[in-house]
């Protein structure tokens, strides 16, 4: 079991190990904690619907994800905002329970953030790729799986997740809870 001064001791390690590594993020951290963003553009026009259940959702794709961005970055929204995020989805894949369950399919969504600055300038790019349903690991966890698991509930995860992974890689990673008060606040 671990004591007070060493839990305080690893997270100090910990704090030290992240200030001494660069920061991967194109956009400087200034440009970040300005960053009001004016308009989120979804498109979807040139996506690979790789699945039947992809296609039902084609002409929804776009307006969801925009709706889900909306949200995950409602504090960065404000009509005075200068900057723009367009984003691009490449591909789309829904899965259903039994084929996830089996291991055989999974379900993913893909796409492109890029971050325009005022003067219409890019200034960041961002691929982001999320994935939704594992294989069971028992037969009694795939005949669950199988009824449990759809191609729906499939489709909202993706839409979050691509949505919670733009932010983070955006703005960067939200410290623990500090998504649950954005969410309370907006």
């Amino acid at each position: 079991m671990l004591d007070r001064r060493t839990l305080i001791a690893l997270g100090l390690a910990g704090l030290l190990a992240a200030c001494g590594t660069p920061d991967p993020n194109p956009l400087s951290r200034a440009a970040r904690s300005e960053m009001q963003l004016a308009d989120i553009e979804v498109t979807a026009s040139g996506a690979g619907f790789e699945s039947g259940a992809a296609r039902d959702y084609a002409s929804r794709i776009a307006p969801d994800l925009d709706a889900a961005l909306s949200r995950e970055f409602a504090d960065r929204l404000e009509r005075g905002g200068q900057w723009r995020m367009q984003v691009e989805v490449s591909r789309l894949n829904l899965a259903g329970g039994t084929a996830t369950a089996l291991g055989r399919d999974q379900s993913r969504l893909s796409g492109a953030v890029r971050v325009i600055d005022p003067a219409g300038a890019l200034r960041a790019s961002y691929t982001i790729q999320v994935l939704a349903g594992e294989a069971a690991e028992s037969r009694t966890g795939t005949l669950l799986g199988a009824v449990a698991n759809s191609a729906r509930g499939y489709y909202r995860e993706l839409v979050a997740g691509f949505a919670r992974d733009a932010r983070a890689q955006v703005l960067g990673a939200d410290l623990p809870g500090q998504r649950m008060v954005r969410r309370i606040s907006n």
